[in-house]
C-alpha cells in the first residue's frame, strides 16, 4: 500500500486512472515495456509482477531499478521535457500493467488538483525508492569489489609465498638429510660403547617421543620422587619419558649416575625424535604456504587425530613451556581420512596465538586447554585459552587475509594464520567456530569422519 494514501484516495485514484482493460498490458519474462531512449507519454501502474530497469548503453548487467507490485514505472519520461526513457525496462516475472495517457490538465479542477497531488507523491516515493535501491546496489557492488580484491591480494600473496617456500624447502631438505646422518652416526657409536639396557632407552625416545600427556607426566613425577637416590632434574625426565620407579630401580640398580644417563640416552633419542616431527612438519607447511588458495589432495587413510595434535604440541613445546597445557583426549576417537600434515598446520596456529594472546596480555596462570571428542558423524578440536577475548568486531575478520591484531614476534604483519587454517578446514568439509567472551577463548573445529 502506498505510504502517500490518505483515506481511500489511493484505491479511487488507481480504481479511477490505472484499471481500465483497454490500457492493460500483459508481460511475460523478459518481455520489454519501455525501450530505452524510447518517447514515453504514459505512466505505468504496475498491478501484476515485477518489472526492472536496465541500462544497455552502458553494458550493466544488473539493474538500476526494480518495480515490483502497487509501484510506478516511467514517472521520469512522463514528467521530463523531451519524455524519453533512461532505461530499458523489462518484465522480471509475470506482470500486468495499466497505463495512464491523458492530460490531466483537462481533467476538472478538483479532480485534478486531487490527481495532480497524487502524482507528486508518486514523484516523490519514486526518487525515494530508487535511491534507496541505489544504494543497495552501490553496497552490493563494493562488496563484489572487495572479494575481488582479496582474490588479488591472495594471487600476490601466493606468488610471494611460492619463492620463500622454494628456498626454505632446500634449508629443510639439507636439515633433514643430515638429521637423518647424526642419528646414524649416534646409533653407531652407542652400539660400539655402551650396553644395550641404555641403547634400549635411546631407541625407546627415538622411536616413541613422550609416551604419555603431561598431566600423566605430573602424576609420574610425584611417584619417582619417592626414589632419594633420584636428583629433581633426572626425575623430570624420566617422569616424561614414561619410566615407572620399579623399572628404574631395576635397571639403574639404585645408581643415581647410571639413572641420569638413562634419562640422558632417553633425552638424546626424544630430541632427535621431536626434530623428525619438525622437519617432516615444516615440509607440510611449505607445500601449504605454496598453495595459498589452492586446494591441496595430499590426503591419507586411516589418521589418528589425536596423534596430529600431539605432534602439533610436540612442535610448540618450547614455547609452551611458561603457560599449562591441559591435554584431554578422547581415547575411542575413530580415524579418518585427512591431510595430517595440513591438520598439525592448524592446531599449531591456533595452539601458537593463544600462547602468544597469553603471554603478551600477561594473564595470570595462563592456562591452554587443548581437547577431543566425537559423534557419529564428525571429531570435535577444541582450544581453549583463558586470556582476554576478542572483540565481537574482530571476530568476523580474523580469518580475513592479511589482517591480524599483533604488532611484533613472528607474525610478520601478514596475518596468514588463521585464514590458511579456515582454508584447511573447509577443504575437510569441517567448520571452524569461535567463542570468545574475557578469560574465555574458544576455537571449536569439526572435522567429518570419513570411513572407506
Amino acid at each position: 500500500m502506498s505510504i502517500y494514501q490518505e483515506g481511500h484516495s489511493h484505491e479511487h485514484i488507481v480504481k479511477t486512472y490505472f484499471s481500465n482493460s483497454e490500457k492493460r498490458i500483459s508481460l511475460k519474462p523478459g518481455e520489454v515495456l519501455l525501450e530505452q531512449y524510447e518517447v514515453n507519454d504514459r505512466l505505468f501502474y504496475v498491478a501484476q509482477g515485477k518489472v526492472c530497469g536496465y541500462l544497455p548503453d552502458k553494458e550493466l548487467e544488473e539493474p538500476v531499478f526494480e518495480a515490483d507490485e502497487d509501484s510506478f514505472v516511467g514517472v521520469y519520461s512522463y514528467f521530463s521535457n523531451d519524455r524519453k526513457s533512461y532505461s530499458q525496462v523489462v518484465a522480471e516475472e509475470d506482470a500486468v500493467v495499466f497505463y495512464y495517457n491523458d492530460n490531466p490538465f483537462e481533467l476538472p479542477q478538483q479532480e485534478a488538483r486531487e490527481f495532480l497531488t497524487f502524482l507528486f507523491g508518486v514523484v516523490v516515493r519514486e526518487l525515494r525508492d530508487r535511491q534507496h535501491f541505489a544504494g543497495e546496489m552501490a553496497h552490493d557492488r563494493e562488496k563484489s569489489l572487495q572479494k575481488l580484491i582479496q582474490v588479488e591480494k591472495m594471487v600476490t600473496l601466493g606468488q610471494m609465498a611460492a619463492g620463500i617456500a622454494h628456498e626454505l624447502n632446500n634449508a629443510i631438505g639439507s636439515l633433514n638429510s643430515n638429521l637423518n646422518q647424526v642419528e646414524e652416526r649416534i646409533i653407531e657409536n652407542l652400539e660400539k660403547a655402551e650396553d644395550q639396557n641404555l641403547i634400549a632407552y635411546f631407541n625407546k625416545g627415538l622411536n616413541e617421543g613422550q609416551p604419555i600427556t603431561s598431566s600423566e607426566a605430573r602424576a609420574a613425577r610425584a611417584e619417582l620422587e619417592k626414589l632419594k637416590f633420584l636428583d629433581k632434574p633426572t626425575v623430570k625426565i624420566l617422569a616424561r619419558a614414561g619410566v615407572s620407579p620399579s623399572e628404574i630401580k631395576r635397571t639403574s640398580q639404585g645408581s643415581r649416575e647410571r639413572a641420569q644417563r638413562i634419562a640422558s640416552f632417553w633425552e638424546l633419542g626424544y630430541s632427535l625424535h621431536d626434530m623428525h616431527i619438525a622437519t617432516t612438519h615444516s615440509s607440510h607447511v611449505i607445500k601449504s604456504v605454496k598453495s595459498v588458495g589452492v586446494a591441496n589432495q595430499n590426503w591419507t587413510t586411516d589418521t589418528d587425530i589425536n596423534k596430529t595434535v600431539q605432534e602439533a604440541l610436540a612442535i610448540l613445546r618450547s614455547m609452551t613451556k611458561n603457560v599449562g597445557v591441559e591435554e584431554q583426549f578422547d581415547p575411542d576417537l575413530p580415524f579418518t581420512e585427512v591431510c595430517s600434515g595440513e591438520l598439525i598446520q592448524v592446531w599449531i596456529n591456533l595452539i601458537k596465538n593463544a600462547v602468544e594472546s597469553l603471554i603478551n596480555s600477561g594473564t595470570d596462570a595462563p592456562k591452554v586447554q587443548v581437547a577431543t571428542s566425537h559423534n557419529e558423524k564428525s571429531i570435535l578440536v577444541t582450544i581453549t585459552d583463558n586470556g582476554p577475548s576478542i572483540p565481537p568486531e574482530l571476530s568476523e575478520k580474523i580469518f580475513q587475509p592479511n589482517f591480524t591484531t599483533k604488532v611484533g614476534g613472528l607474525s610478520f604483519g601478514l596475518g596468514l594464520g588463521l585464514t590458511i587454517s579456515k582454508r584447511i578446514i573447509s577443504e575437510h568439509n569441517g567448520k571452524i567456530e569461535l567463542e570468545s567472551e574475557a578469560g574465555h577463548t574458544h576455537f571449536k573445529i569439526y572435522i567429518p569422519i570419513i570411513n572407506k
